[in-house]
């Protein structure tokens, strides 16, 4: 039950019974009693609460208000019972300042007794928190969750047995304060309370969720990230079905692999991420293609190329990742790392057939032939991605195609790739390529010199039979 609906609970119950009635007024202290004209006024909320006129109830009451005196027992009912009203309507925040008044001259002259002053007290301490909790204005929220705590702290020094509701309550205090400012965290009232929640848990077979969550705040702001990823082991094994703390287990493993600088410690941390990914995926959680991705990456991160590359083909093929030009190059780059070339260029064709107008993944073709010394091939490769289109740097295609070009003895073709990658503005800033082009420029000069001289010989020489 969310925390307004605990406050009218509360006192909303007892509403019924304490309207119109003098049970309201015998409530209180035997040594006080309210004035007739009081009494009266009571009586006539009975008919009006019937009908759920809460407005009406509250200006018969705020009509009273002024007609008695400011310190009576007369007023300190008044106000009780205002309060009471607007937690019935749900106006919360309007309850504060009728129960502070009253809790004020109550304290004063001993009008309530400790039961009820204490009830009061812990319910001041919840609606000014609930307050607190809404409130965008970090300032205003900071001083409603001191004001708060003030209150709990005296309820706490007076009841005699807290509910495990308000101990939590008051660990949720403690820390509200100590991580109000997230630049400088207090760590003494973090330890206060950690004690508070781990005492709270102690007392009970069954400790309730909230507790299990607030511990868990409390030690990643320790940076107990161990102690941490433990307590969090018992909570997806005791609250299998919360989805969300699932996500949380396994940042928290990768948090702590990222802590390590050895690779070797690092891998048992990567593997707890996996396990708890795929756990929270035979319970039906993280299944996005999101989800998905992320699992491909961890194994990545752990060294486990073949086991990645599988997951991710499957996953592009049935939609579970993603279909899209960035993954699939991200497989053919996986497969290489897995010395799985072939593979590579499989995938990759599989690619380009979804995606027949973009260059990149002939580019990245061309980039794996070349690797595997298959020239003829990666220049095809090259040729299909500028025909395609899409490229982010053109030249860069240009440039290969020149290479490759030469390497078949193409000179011609690499001259005129090499002219084409020219045409770009970073060209001129790159002192190799305009070595490249220089030297391409003076080959084909030569060839083609050699060429003529041949041709020239060739006219000059008078045939042997003439």
């Amino acid at each position: 039950m969310k925390l307004r609906s605990l406050i009218r609970f509360g006192f909303g119950l007892g509403l019924a019974g304490l309207l119109g009635l003098n049970a309201n007024l015998a409530a209180q202290e035997k040594s006080h009693s309210a004035s007739e004209k009081t009494m009266e006024a009571f009586g006539k909320l009975k008919p009006l609460q019937d009908k759920k006129d809460w407005p009406g109830m509250r200006k018969l009451l705020e009509d009273l208000l002024p007609t008695v005196g400011k310190t009576s027992y007369d007023y300190v009912l008044i106000q009780d019972m205002r309060a009471k009203l607007f937690l019935q309507d749900d106006k919360l925040a309007l309850a504060i300042q009728p129960w502070e008044e009253a809790l004020k001259l109550s304290d004063q002259f001993k009008y309530f007794d400790e039961k009820y002053t204490n009830d009061i007290v812990l319910y001041l301490a919840q609606i000014i928190f609930s307050e607190a909790s809404g409130s965008n204005d970090r300032a205003l929220q900071q001083k409603n969750v001191n004001r708060s705590l003030v209150y709990l702290k005296r309820y706490l020094a007076s009841a005699k047995k807290p509910t495990l509701e308000t101990q939590m309550f008051y660990a949720q205090l403690l820390y509200q304060q100590a991580a109000a400012d997230p630049a400088h965290i207090n760590q003494d009232l973090l330890k206060q309370a950690r004690e508070v929640v781990e005492k709270g848990m102690a007392s009970t077979i069954q400790p309730k969720e909230g507790f299990y969550m607030l511990r868990l705040a409390i030690l990643q702001q320790q940076n107990e990230t161990q102690e941490a990823a433990d307590q969090l082991e018992l909570m997806v094994a005791k609250f299998p079905n919360k989805k969300d703390f699932w996500p949380i287990l396994m940042a928290t493993y990768l948090n702590l692999a990222s802590q390590e600088k050895d690779p070797e410690k690092q891998r048992p941390f990567y593997i707890r991420a996996i396990n708890a990914l795929e756990r929270a995926q035979k319970l039906g959680f993280m299944t996005t293609p999101k989800d998905n991705y992320n699992l491909v990456t961890i194994y990545i991160t752990a060294g486990q190329f073949s086991r990645a590359t599988d997951l991710l083909h499957a996953g592009l093929k049935s939609g579970a990742v993603e279909s899209t030009i960035a993954n699939w190059r991200v497989l053919g780059s996986y497969y290489q790392q897995a010395n799985k070339e072939l593979d590579a260029i499989k995938a990759l064709q599989e690619a380009a057939a979804k995606f027949p107008k973009e260059g990149m993944l002939d580019l990245q073709m061309g980039e794996i032939f070349r690797q595997m010394e298959k020239t003829a091939e990666a220049r095809d490769a090259y040729r299909r991605a500028l025909v395609k289109g899409g490229l982010d740097k053109p030249q860069v295609a240009y440039q290969l195609l020149a290479y490759t070009s030469m390497e078949l003895d193409d000179w011609n073709e690499a001259q005129r790739a090499i002219g084409e990658a020219a045409k770009h503005p970073d060209f001129a800033k790159d002192q190799q390529m305009k070595s490249l082009k220089d030297h391409i420029d003076n080959t084909v000069r030569e060839r083609e010199e050699v060429r003529k001289l041949k041709e020239e010989a060739t006219k000059k020489k008078t045939p042997a039979s003439v």
